[in-house]
């Protein structure tokens, strides 16, 4: 069901309802985790709005295409470019995408084959990540760099969410993002390296190097710097702050910001009243 509401006007009404329904019994039965959930509507407002009319979205772990689908409903005019690596789930997006750019593919730091592990009872868990679970089933999957199969793209938009394996898509796409400057949105509740040695102060210091500032979603809009890499690796901490971040060059952030103003309706705030002499 949800593969085929993707994208839809259905399913976008049928998806607001769920989050508000879910926002108001969590903030009720847990309020510790109302803050994260609270993040991921306003991510998922932002991120289907942020393209630029006509622009490029790159979606990296396109699952059943609810993110990129629900861009492109607010927007018919963009681009499309996804990767996904379970054959089923890419085999789907193509054919109810066929405008689109979808490809087989796994996202890593270079060529080559790899083992990916689907969980048959929750395959938004899928990932390039090794994992020892006897729940998993195990495939071999083509791995590209972004670098070497998208050489000459320029994005305006990313959203990459692959289950631990961040860092290496990123790395493996460095000319492409340095060129792009695209606003990313991303997933992170990994503290400590898992077994590919990735982490997220090690993705922390990659987008720094890069010239990128992070944000929780809800603090995109508003006048506040970047997470530092302290507070970002506490981010990762039950509970926590988030499970999806934008980061954003730092070229960037005025215009993002003035966009994701406008997208959630957020006011420019006033200047503090002058002192009196």
């Amino acid at each position: 069901m949800k593969r085929r509401l993707a994208g839809t006007t259905l399913g976008q009404a049928l998806l607001r309802l769920r989050q508000d329904l879910a926002f108001r019994t969590m903030a009720l039965s847990n309020p510790e985790q109302a803050g994260i959930l609270a993040n991921q509507i306003i991510a998922d407002r932002l991120i289907a709005r942020l393209c630029p009319r006509g622009g490029t979205f790159l979606d990296i772990g396109a699952h059943y295409g609810t993110t990129f689908g629900a861009a492109c409903h607010h927007d018919p005019t963009l681009t499309v470019i996804a990767f996904e690596a379970d054959p089923a789930k890419a085999a789907a997006l193509s054919a109810a995408f066929p405008r689109h750019r979808i490809h087989d593919l796994a996202v890593g730091e270079a060529e080559g084959r790899a083992t990916f592990f689907r969980d048959p009872e929750a395959s938004g868990y899928n990932s390039l990540v090794p994992d020892a679970s006897a729940g998993k089933d195990r495939i071999e999957v083509q791995v590209v760099a972004l670098d070497e199969v998208l050489p000459d793209v320029t994005v305006d938009v990313v959203k990459i969410d692959i289950e631990g394996a961040e860092l290496g898509a990123l790395r493996g796409g460095r000319k492409l993002l340095e060129r792009s400057r695209p606003v990313i949105m991303f997933e992170c509740v990994l503290p400590e390296p898992n077994a590919l040695g990735y982490s997220a102060v090690l993705l922390w210091d990659w987008f720094d190097a890069m010239g990128f500032r992070i944000f929780t979603p809800d603090r995109l809009a508003h006048e506040a710097p970047g997470l530092n890499r302290e507070v970002f690796a506490d981010a990762q901490l039950y509970p926590f702050r988030s499970h999806n971040y934008f980061a954003v060059h730092e070229a960037r952030v005025t215009e993002t910001r003035e966009r994701a103003r406008a997208i959630l309706g957020v006011a420019v705030p006033s200047p503090p009243p002058a002192r009196p002499i």
